[in-house]
């Protein structure tokens, strides 16, 4: 969006601001205080935000994180008031927090989401490059209906040959993938049950539901059993070095993640 402008946020009262704009996406237990983002961006972490003039209009917050081996900036939240959605501020926002990273050394950016968002999948895997390697069970615990808060953890290599041909503007894709192995078919049923785990095959396919939450309020065992496939079969492949790397449409009812060994 060209009449909005990009910058770093560190003022605690601009903070303070930008915390309230998680009203409009998350429940308040989910909020991150703008206390603890003023410490993040004083220790490695960072907030970047877009303007309308001076009206908020969304988000990204990461703090600095380390996994024993690198530092990394970890991606814990991004918001975008709804009165600025689906006009390419959250892709913005992504690649601003790119290039903050990267001026500071950074190489790497991860962060998490539903698998059943398939719209936050394309951005994430298509839109930006990032790939998926982790598969995180019930992070936020179990709801009502039984339904494990499970999420992949995206990592986005920064200066690698995919991220900067997705930043370019050229998604992730492949003329290959339509041909891959289905290892989940519609409704979650069982693909190919022996998978044989080769390059043979180039790469696999993973269904998952267009409209899960409309699905849930039918069926929530029929999303919890899905769910928990999917699990099953990310764990089993990401345990010997597939990774999902792209997201291919469907039909009305499925899309499709992609897996691929490494190369």
């Amino acid at each position: 969006m060209e009449r909005l402008t990009y910058r770093s946020v560190t003022d605690f009262d601009e903070l303070r601001e930008l915390s309230e704009l998680q009203g409009t996406a998350w429940p308040m237990d989910m909020f991150t205080s703008a206390v603890q983002m003023k410490a993040a961006v004083q220790h490695g972490g960072s907030v970047i935000a877009a303007y309308e003039g001076g009206r908020a209009a969304g988000f990204c917050y990461g703090f600095a994180a380390f996994d024993g081996k690198e530092p990394y900036l970890h991606s814990h939240m991004m918001v975008v008031h709804p009165d600025y959605r689906d006009q390419g501020a959250g892709t913005r926002l992504k690649q601003e927090q790119r290039l903050w990273a990267i001026e500071r050394g950074y190489s790497a950016i991860t962060w998490t989401y539903d698998p059943f968002q398939l719209r936050n999948g394309y951005l994430n895997l298509c839109k930006l490059g990032g790939t998926v390697g982790v598969y995180m069970s019930a992070v936020y615990g179990v709801d009502q209906a039984g339904d494990p808060s499970d999420r992949f953890l995206i990592r986005w290599e920064l200066m690698s040959p995919r991220v900067r041909a997705a930043v370019r503007g050229e998604p992730a894709s492949d003329t290959r993938w339509p041909d891959y192995a289905k290892l989940i078919e519609k409704a979650g049923k069982p693909g190919n049950r022996q998978p044989a785990w080769d390059s043979v095959h180039g790469g696999y396919l993973l269904a998952v539901p267009r409209d899960a939450a409309e699905i849930k309020k039918r069926s929530p065992e029929t999303i919890v059993a899905w769910k928990r496939q999917l699990r099953e079969r990310c764990q089993e492949a990401f345990g010997r070095g597939y990774r999902i790397v792209g997201l291919l449409p469907g039909d009305a009812e499925v899309d499709y993640y992609v897996l691929e060994g490494e190369t």
